[in-house]
């Protein structure tokens, strides 16, 4: 059986395996261990008074706690970078989109429950929303330094592509 990985242990090998010769597949394996058995990582998240904490940034990766809540949908955004998203505790709802003709198009749902990632591709477009009237709690790995480059939000409504700025990333945030 796998140890259980703490927060810390997180970082360091999120850190090692996105300075490896295939930081993606390491990223990948990383992930699916911390996942077996989240435990630990969730006594460790449980302190963070913020919804969205950075672990570590610097050029080749970005690493975030996240935690999602039931009656607020984040808006619709890219990332720009691999990113392997994924929950350790709860449920949460991603709403998918591509872009069509100059504005995006609904394609699908992703439901992610604790123990489950999934791996974005840069140009991937998605919604998130905790399910369950819980909140989920979820670990990110971006393969690139997430706050330094140009990212996307995406008005659904309006099928407008706006630049990511945190302005309009609270007000495109529904409140529910």
């Amino acid at each position: 059986m796998t140890e259980p990985m703490t927060l810390e242990g997180f970082v360091s090998a999120a850190r090692a395996a996105a300075g490896g010769p295939d930081p993606l597949e390491a990223s990948i394996a990383l992930m699916m261990n911390a996942l077996t058995n989240p435990s630990r990582i969730a006594s460790d998240g449980a302190d963070f008074v913020e919804n969205e904490v950075l672990l570590f940034e610097d050029e080749t990766v970005s690493i975030w706690h996240e935690r999602f809540l039931p009656d607020e949908i984040l808006p619709a955004h890219d990332h720009q970078m691999p990113a392997i998203l994924g929950v350790y505790d709860g449920q949460e709802r991603n709403r998918l989109f591509r872009q069509v003709d100059g504005t995006i198009a609904s394609c699908g749902e992703l439901v992610l429950a604790a123990g489950e990632f999934h791996v974005f591709g840069p140009e991937d477009i998605h919604t998130v929303q905790a399910m369950n009237d819980a909140p989920s709690h979820g670990l990110h790995i971006y393969l690139g330094a997430l706050t330094r480059v140009e990212r996307s939000l995406f008005d659904v409504e309006a099928g407008a592509r706006m630049p990511m700025t945190e302005a309009d990333f609270v007000r495109l945030t529904r409140k529910l």
